[in-house]
């Protein structure tokens, strides 16, 4: 079975979002982790990101980075 059979609260809050808030259909959010910032950015350089200094959305939460970049899918 695939689709689930109680609509999760993330489920509710992303059919909430607005549109202009939305993700385009043509990209993809790939997240990053590091303990550090410069880390987390490493991490995407790792992973082929062109320009790693082009992040979309960072984030530290209890001393772990985040770091997002829009890329086309």
């Amino acid at each position: 079975m695939t689709t689930p059979i109680v609509k999760t609260l993330i489920d509710e809050q992303i059919a909430e979002l607005p549109e202009a808030q939305a993700m385009p259909g043509d990209r993809v959010l790939m997240l990053f982790k590091g303990p550090t910032f410069a880390a987390a950015m490493h991490q995407a350089e790792l992973a082929s990101i062109e320009n790693p200094l082009a992040w979309s959305c960072r984030a530290c939460l209890c001393g772990e980075w985040t770091v997002g970049y829009e890329v086309r899918a």
